[in-house]
């Protein structure tokens, strides 16, 4: 009898999930953590998912509780998780010079949002180039701060982590506090920044960018990412600037470590997770800015999580056209019907899961005094845009909250539509087979 292929949503679940428990029996293990304990199953868990779906969120403080192995083996985690485990299987495949078959390219291609099957090998091979270079670079830029700081070797190691971890939009830190401890620093500050920005806008666009000097054009993906980017991280900048003067949140600061200051914080929520200022002490719009910007996550192809710019501007196109009365297009391109149907379904869905996330949690989990619904709402959003800002709750969740949380991070990194269709759903759904005679409704 013919054996079954599972279907690509499934393949990827399945090699995310297998990734995660791996890492998590690694952490598991006596020489990961510090007091030489086996760490409890559900901790580690709840860290190997927050590593390979490249999010931030600790149970656990990293520094104080990991040895320096299970600080190894989550870098590795997330190295896997941000470049995703095909590239690493793609890389075995051109290790051993084997070819692939029909349905692993597939598989690829989906993984990376590669528009043929042809492109989908050949982009592997340029995110891991790609990615390699900028860490490395990373790396030994943040080794002239780190070194001189804490030594040759803890430096080195320091400085490769969060090289990783920045540009893998991940958030994990060996500082213990983030990095609150270097609001006086921008050259920390802002390298970390311009690896989340790298790592966030989408290898696609980078090779894009990067030849056009020889192409003389770019995509119109390409075009749109930037524009969208450019555009949020634009009125981001500004209205935090704005917010936190009033506030009074950097006020003990001189105004040009205010501005790296704010520009970091305009960055971060891209779903990379560093903290720069307790989120506890900043002002309201800063909170509900920050929730936005981490449920719109980074750019599609990238290493972060969220509904994805793309998604928000193919809605936002939608919605002018309806004004105008033109086509959905940008940029004298008309954007196909189905592209934007998926980012409707994209954003119900993300709505949807944070809706049920926010129930659950604000049945299970305690509020502080002096906190109001942005406690629990901060922690969901965070996890589904696989970004890692915390107002403290996650050291605190119980036993169901880090579940719930769980499956939020693996439906935010492996993408919506991926998750649900892997867990019943089917690939053709976005084409229905019946078609009922139309009705009609009010709305509005």
């Amino acid at each position: 009898m013919k054996k079954r292929k599972l279907s690509i949503p499934k393949f990827i679940a399945l090699g995310f999930a297998t990734t995660i428990l791996t890492g998590t029996l690694l952490l598991m293990l006596p020489i990961a953590s510090q007091s030489g304990e086996i760490t409890p199953f559900v901790d580690a868990l709840f860290t190997a998912t927050s590593a390979v779906c490249v999010t931030g969120q600790v149970t656990l403080n990293t520094a104080a509780h990991w040895t320096y192995f299970g600080k190894t083996i989550i870098i590795l985690l997330i190295e896997v998780g941000g470049l995703g485990f095909m590239a690493i299987i793609v890389l075995m495949f051109l290790f051993m010079k084997r070819k692939m078959s029909l349905h692993q390219r597939r598989v690829v291609a989906d993984v990376i949002n590669a528009d043929s099957l042809s492109d989908g090998q050949a982009l592997i091979r340029y995110l891991i180039r790609f990615s390699l270079s900028v860490q490395a670079i990373g790396a030994l830029i943040l080794s002239i701060d780190f070194i001189p700081r804490y030594g040759f070797l803890k430096g080195l190691y320091f400085s490769f982590f969060h090289a990783i971890s920045a540009f893998c939009n991940a958030g994990f830190d060996l500082f213990g506090n983030s990095l609150e401890g270097f609001t006086e620093n921008p050259f920390v500050l802002m390298t970390i920044a311009s690896l989340i920005f790298f790592g966030g806008l989408g290898f696609i666009v980078w090779r894009d960018v990067l030849t056009f000097r020889k192409n003389r054009k770019l995509l119109l993906h390409t075009r749109l990412t930037l524009y969208t980017t450019f555009s949020i991280l634009l009125v981001s900048i500004v209205l935090l600037g704005i917010s936190e003067y009033q506030h009074g949140t950097f006020a003990h600061l001189p105004w040009y470590h205010q501005i790296f200051n704010t520009i970091f914080m305009a960055v971060t929520p891209r779903t990379a997770g560093y903290a720069n200022v307790n989120y506890a002490m900043v002002s309201p719009l800063a909170i509900f800015l920050t929730l936005i910007l981490m449920f719109i996550g980074a750019s599609s192809g990238s290493t972060g999580g969220g509904i994805k710019v793309t998604t928000v501007a193919s809605i936002a196109l939608y919605i002018r056209s309806k004004f105008t009365e033109r086509d959905v297009s940008f940029y004298k391109r008309s954007i196909p019907k189905n592209k934007i149907v998926k980012s409707i379904m994209i954003l119900g869905f993300g709505i949807s899961m944070v809706v049920v996330a926010s129930i659950i949690l604000l049945l299970t989990e305690t509020i502080p005094e002096g906190f109001g619904i942005e406690y629990i709402l901060m922690e969901v959003i965070s996890c589904f845009g696989t970004v890692g800002l915390t107002m403290g709750l996650t050291p605190n969740l119980t036993m169901i909250g880090k579940l719930v949380l769980i499956v939020v991070m693996f439906a935010g990194r492996i993408g919506l539509l991926t998750f649900f269709m892997s867990v019943g759903g089917h690939e053709r759904a976005l084409e229905p087979s019946i078609r009922y005679p139309e009705g009609n409704i009010l709305v509005g």
